[in-house]
């Protein structure tokens, strides 16, 4: 074969022909493939911003919340201690007038009234003797 041959082999032309057009087709999808690798990452970055966005949303909520609750909390032991404030302060009143009851009462029967005085302790009888020299 000369190099005139070599350089007009028309199933060498054929083949060249061939990978040019392959090689343009690759380039193609290659193009292709890099406009939707770019479209993934806008996509990946959209939804990475977004989940920020909610994890952010997700903890302010979680610290208005837990925020809510102290307040709840506090509010609720401030109406508690005002019950129980106004509970010591009833039964305080109602042994007060127990007591006066007790002591202004003619017609009361010592032995009978509170199961009588056996079961009184030594301090109950000494506060009884103490309201008798009172009157």
């Amino acid at each position: 074969m000369t190099c005139h041959d070599v350089i007009c082999d028309p199933d060498l032309d054929a083949q060249l022909d061939s990978l040019r057009n392959r090689l343009t087709l690759i380039g193609k999808e290659s193009s292709e493939m890099n406009r939707e690798l770019q479209a993934l990452e806008r996509q990946s970055a959209s939804s990475d911003s977004c989940a920020a966005l909610v994890n952010e949303a997700l903890q302010l909520y979680e610290q208005n919340s837990a925020h809510d609750m102290l307040l709840e909390m506090m509010r609720t032991a401030s109406e508690l201690r005002t019950k129980v404030e106004k509970l010591r302060t009833k039964r305080i009143e109602d042994a007060g007038c127990i007591r006066t009851k007790r002591i202004c009462d003619p017609d009361r029967d010592l032995l009978t009234s509170n199961h009588g005085l056996f079961n009184a302790k030594l301090e109950d009888l000494q506060e009884f003797l103490g309201d008798l020299k009172k009157i």
